[in-house]
């Protein structure tokens, strides 16, 4: 049977390996491991039989890294300092208070970091630990508690509970503008650059429902990312067909502003979305239960 990983050196013996030839000695080694010199020089030698060549110079009493021990430190530091941080990561999983969120960098930076406050007030009991990734979280193998997943609800093997729409409409940074290129009727975008995403049919939807369609145009800025569309249109780039729901926090700075209250509500959702079978503890109950407070709150105002 083939490994996955080929035939791997003994990972037993990577630490050894690691100190020694950081410390420069295989008694500093042992020293800072807890292990007896012969112990470390065990392992070693375990490396450099399975490699078939010497990772370290003996001169003496004192030893240096050949070439190929420089090479393999470079990975055995990269492959501990992983296994470290993953080591971290499943401690965390056992506190009591710990609560595991996924999400989309977009929505994770716009949406939800800046109500983080409110859950840490609210349930200062509670340890959240927020992964971001613009992939769906896979509940059944990564540890995820709760995940904020885009699209139509209809997923299988998860409960999902609907947050809110995204809801589209104008927005420019107001401030960057002469007093003539400021947005007060609808024929002024047209004296505008109009940012464009990956859903850029959105702007067709919206100049259609204000019976506009003659205004729209294709010429502009493009982006695949709609938080770096935002940015632009914060630097005075163009005029984006924003989602409030990323950019709730540019608004209330004022660093972008909504000249319209035409608003499109898209089809698909964002859901909070959990494991199907799986019980969840107190700390996550509570966290869903806040997030689904905070989402109410924030979709009546687009909703009532």
């Amino acid at each position: 049977m083939n490994r996955r990983f080929g035939r791997l050196p003994p990972l037993s013996a990577l630490e050894g390996f690691e100190a020694a030839a950081r410390l420069k000695s295989f008694s500093l080694a042992a020293e800072e491991l807890n292990l007896s010199q012969s112990a470390v020089s065990h392992q070693i030698k375990l490396l450099e039989s399975f490699f078939g060549m010497d990772l370290f110079n003996r001169v003496g009493r004192s030893i240096e890294l050949t070439v190929a021990g420089i090479d393999f430190l470079d990975t055995t530091t990269q492959v501990l300092n992983e296994l470290a941080r993953g080591k971290r990561r499943m401690d965390f999983y056992f506190r009591p208070g710990s609560v595991v969120w996924g999400a989309n960098t977009g929505f994770s930076s716009k949406w939800l970091l800046p109500r983080y406050s409110n859950l840490l007030n609210a349930h200062p009991e509670i340890e959240p630990w927020l992964y971001s990734d613009d992939d769906f979280f896979d509940l059944e193998t990564q540890e995820v508690d709760l995940a904020i997943w885009y699209g139509d609800g209809s997923w299988e093997g998860v409960k999902s509970y609907k947050l809110f729409h995204d809801y589209l409409t104008p927005l420019y940074a107001e401030d960057r503008f002469q007093e003539e290129m400021k947005i007060k009727h609808f024929d002024d975008l047209s004296k505008h650059r109009l940012l464009h995403d990956e859903r850029s049919e959105d702007w067709m939807s919206w100049f259609n429902q204000i019976e506009h369609p003659s205004l729209i145009s294709s010429h502009g800025c493009n982006f695949s990312d709609s938080g770096l569309m935002l940015e632009s249109a914060t630097r005075g780039q163009g005029v984006t067909l924003g989602s409030l729901v990323l950019a709730d926090e540019l608004i209330q700075e004022s660093k972008l502003v909504q000249p319209f209250d035409t608003i499109i509500t898209t089809q698909e959702a964002y859901y909070l979305v959990e494991p199907a079978h799986t019980r969840i503890r107190p700390a996550v109950a509570k966290a869903k239960d806040w997030l689904l407070a905070e989402a109410k709150s924030f979709s009546a105002k687009f909703e009532s």
